[in-house]
């Protein structure tokens, strides 16, 4: 039995799934874009095929250091872990959220045909929701960001 339509759509399980090369910028403008929270996960396909995770709040927090500007490709941004992946048919759903929490980014990206249909994670730190503050964009991004190019660099999110 695959992994849940019910786990998948919990809404802890939210994310936005983006190729490496993306830039910090690129990924807020299309969080935004989408409606997104500071809390969801942004899950990132490396050029090997991995997949690293973390929180968009961790994106922000690492704006000023030395490599979190906004024209940072994702594929340099250390604060990414490592994130397990799996079919969806391959896994049962309580079997994949044991494989989520044993992640070292407690995230289960779960792909149908290679591609992420969704993510499970086992850690919920929200904090404060919220949007993406446009300032911020504004001040990261300012009219570098291409919010029209953000579709070159999305690979899903949980917003369909």
């Amino acid at each position: 039995m695959p992994i849940s339509d019910e786990a998948l759509q919990n809404e802890r399980n939210r994310f936005l799934a983006v190729k490496g090369e993306a830039t910090i910028g690129q990924t807020l403008a299309a969080l935004k874009t989408l409606g997104g929270q500071t809390w969801w996960h942004i899950v990132v396909r490396m050029n090997d095929g991995s997949w690293r995770a973390a929180r968009f709040s961790e994106l922000l927090a690492n704006l000023n250091s030395p490599l979190g500007g906004a024209e940072t490709k994702l594929l340099d941004f250390s604060q990414l872990k490592t994130a397990l992946a799996v079919e969806r048919v391959s896994l049962e759903t309580k079997a994949a959220q044991t494989l989520a929490r044993k992640s070292e980014a407690h995230v289960l990206v779960v792909t149908e045909d290679g591609l992420p249909v969704g993510i499970l994670t086992e850690r919920v730190y929200r904090g404060v929701p919220g949007s993406v503050p446009t300032a911020t964009l504004d001040q990261i991004g300012g009219e570098q960001v291409k919010l029209k190019d953000y579709g070159t660099i999305l690979l899903g999110s949980s917003k369909k």
